[in-house]
């Protein structure tokens, strides 16, 4: 092999990979894997003295299929990077996670998302395909490179938001679109958070069709007024982001005004301002902080979180999703998370620590994940007979 002859390894060829796992296996050593490390303050910690081996150099995008609407790239490869071929063609991958340097191992380990997931789904609707080396040092593919991909099952689902822990991802197929005609944003001055939120709900039940519905307070509001002056000066921002075709584009201005009449001004960000809004919420997530997610019914979010005493709020109105950053030196971070899954959880919701700080002191107290996981776990023992790929990662 040409790695380094000690870790973190860098593996340069899928062979490379194979050798690797084989040599952990055999020696019963866990292995620990990243792409370029942005998301490792997601999930709990990895445990045990192990093997760490890097996919950064795995970084080629490997089938580029404008006609057929596919393309294929290795797992250390940049989304940025794919973006910006598939850019020159007139197409994009409509995934907007956080973090500029995001690989695509990654943002299928962690099933990261971003606002626009409510118009386009999550990775798991764009996948069509994968090649993992198993813990045997077996490569083997699943799923295919063409868009109607029938057969069998799509095991290959399975390793999204498994942490790395069902085995190494070399290589991911997804499908792609073309580029919309118009992307914009419409962002609204709101009172507050609950107001903001119950906007983007009459939006959500209208005829309208956006591409994403985001209601923001406190910090999450802050960030964006340093990234784009010119924001409105309210408390709260509700976001409604539209893309297609110019003409469906003038419909939802000529609807939105009426619905944003009684607000506290709003503004219309096309073409390159609204990029740099989606940018804005691509960088926004901060690792030094506590990022609690909940999940449930969209009216029932802005209840279950009641006076939440956060950094910043973020409500996927559509898609029933808060995130809530809190700061990592509170003595009752994770109680406050527990009491609001136990709210959550009355309603048919959860709420679970999203990521936290590295360094931070109660992190291994934490509430990743909560019981009610034996079938994630079963999973894990079935694809990795010997526990070795990042053991403690995935919250089961």
């Amino acid at each position: 092999m040409t790695t380094p002859d000690t870790p973190p390894y860098a593996p340069a060829s899928e062979a490379e990979v194979s050798a690797l796992v084989r040599d952990a296996a055999a020696r019963n050593r866990p292995l620990s894997t990243i792409g370029n490390g942005t998301k490792q303050h997601h999930g709990p910690a990895a445990t045990g003295d192990m093997t760490v081996m890097t996919l950064s150099r795995l970084n080629q995008i490997t089938a580029d299929e404008p006609g057929d609407m596919v393309v294929s790239a290795q797992a250390g490869a940049r989304l940025g990077d794919v973006q910006r071929l598939l850019a020159e063609r007139g197409q994009c991958l409509p995934l907007d996670p956080p973090y500029e340097n995001a690989t695509v191992g990654g943002i299928l380990a962690t099933n990261s998302s971003g606002p626009r997931r409510l118009g386009y789904g999550t990775a798991k609707d764009m996948l069509l395909g994968l090649r993992v080396c198993g813990s045997d040092g077996i490569i083997t593919r699943s799923g295919g490179r063409v868009v109607k991909n029938v057969t069998g099952y799509d095991l290959h689902k399975l390793h999204i938001g498994a942490f790395g822990s069902l085995g190494v991802v070399l290589e991911a197929t997804f499908k792609v679109r073309p580029r919309p005609e118009v992307s914009a944003a419409f962002v609204v001055g709101c009172a507050d958070l609950a107001a903001a939120h119950a906007l983007l709900l009459d939006v959500w039940g209208s005829a309208l069709r956006p591409v994403a519905l985001e209601a923001l307070a406190g910090g999450a509001v802050a960030h964006l007024r340093v990234t784009l002056p010119g924001l409105p000066d309210s408390p709260a921002l509700a976001i409604v982001g539209y893309e297609g075709s110019r003409l469906a584009f003038e419909r939802h201005q000529r609807d939105l005004d009426a619905v944003f009449a009684r607000q506290q001004g709003h503004v219309i960000l096309d073409g390159a301002p609204a990029g740099a809004l989606w940018r804005a919420f691509r960088d926004g997530p901060s690792r030094d902080l506590v990022i609690a997610r909940l999940g449930a019914r969209p009216h029932d979010l802005p209840g279950l979180l009641g006076d939440a005493g956060a950094e910043g709020i973020v409500i996927q109105v559509g898609n029933g999703i808060a995130r809530v950053s809190l700061a990592p030196t509170g003595p009752s971070v994770g109680a406050t998370i527990r009491a609001w899954h136990q709210r959550a959880a009355s309603k048919g919701g959860y709420a679970v620590v999203e990521s936290a700080p590295l360094n931070a002191a109660a992190r291994a107290t934490l509430p990743w994940g909560f019981p009610g996981a034996a079938l994630t776990a079963a999973v894990k023992a079935s694809w990795d007979k010997l526990g070795i790929f990042n053991p403690g990662r995935m919250a089961i």
